[in-house]
């Protein structure tokens, strides 16, 4: 799924970063709370890379996401990718649907499963839901849960946020409480704004701190984490777009990574 909240705390441990390109439920202020949608699919060919310390490899990620949505608004979503981390390559997989609850679409479920058939670093599978509620005057909340299994460890994961759209503005917050058996919970905290221009057009920066369960070649530990990551979205026409993220995220006393990805868009 890709999405533009871009602070490493939102995934689970050793998920690859998502895309730039906004969730289905991320809207422009102008869309938020619009009751007519034009269907449309978002094609994004993607990569990144990132710089790793301490004498360790570096990281990449190579992949594609794509995105249908419908005029009922429902959305169809999903991600194929290759994950290089610790000099290990794991095939991660992904497909979600979203589904208004009423008509008013006031109150939006999320559904979501994934997994890794090889899962040397990646989940061998993971579970989300999400109810959502738009409450007007540009306020959204939401609540989730994530179910990841590793194996040898199983992560849940409870996601809570809330956002706000003013003009073309856009800020928000979201807590995840994740659980590792035998192994403590660990919060994080993760804010982020966005600024909107022209009809699709955004950038964001996001901050993340806290504790975080990552998976490396040992297993699952427990670290505290620090994340700071800029992103965009631009159309350069009514077809063809681009998307990118910066990042700069330091995991513990581990290793300190930073680097970049770059999508590009197709609409149709």
């Amino acid at each position: 799924m890709v999405t533009a909240i871009c602070a490493s705390a939102q995934t689970q441990p050793g998920e690859p970063r998502p895309g730039a390109t906004p969730d289905p439920d991320e809207r422009s202020p102008k869309t938020a709370q619009a009751k007519k949608i034009d269907p449309e699919t978002v094609l994004e060919l993607g990569a990144s890379y990132e710089f790793v310390n301490k004498d360790r490899s570096d990281w990449q990620t190579y992949g594609f996401w794509i995105t249908h949505k419908f005029s009922t608004g429902q959305v169809l979503y999903g991600t194929a990718s290759a994950v290089r981390r610790f000099e290990t390559t794991d095939a991660n997989f992904m497909i979600g649907f979203v589904q208004p609850l009423t008509e008013s679409k006031r109150w939006i479920a999320t559904v979501e499963a994934g997994g890794s058939p090889n899962h040397q670093i990646l989940p061998t599978a993971s579970f989300f839901g999400q109810v959502e509620r738009i409450f007007g005057k540009g306020w959204i909340g939401r609540a989730g849960l994530r179910h990841s299994r590793y194996p040898s460890d199983i992560v849940n994961m409870g996601v809570f946020g809330a956002e706000k759209y003013f003009k073309a503005y856009r800020g928000a917050y979201t807590l995840y409480v994740a659980h590792l058996n035998g192994k403590g919970t660990a919060l994080s905290h993760a804010f982020q704004g966005s600024y909107y221009y022209g009809e699709r057009n955004s950038v964001g920066a996001g901050f993340a701190f806290g504790q975080e369960i990552e998976s490396v070649p040992v297993g699952l530990i427990k670290t505290d984490v620090l994340d700071f990551s800029f992103t965009g979205r631009h159309w350069m026409n009514n077809k063809w777009g681009l998307s990118y993220v910066a990042v700069w995220h330091r995991q513990g006393e581990i290793y300190t990574r930073g680097g970049a990805q770059i999508g590009l868009l197709l609409r149709f």
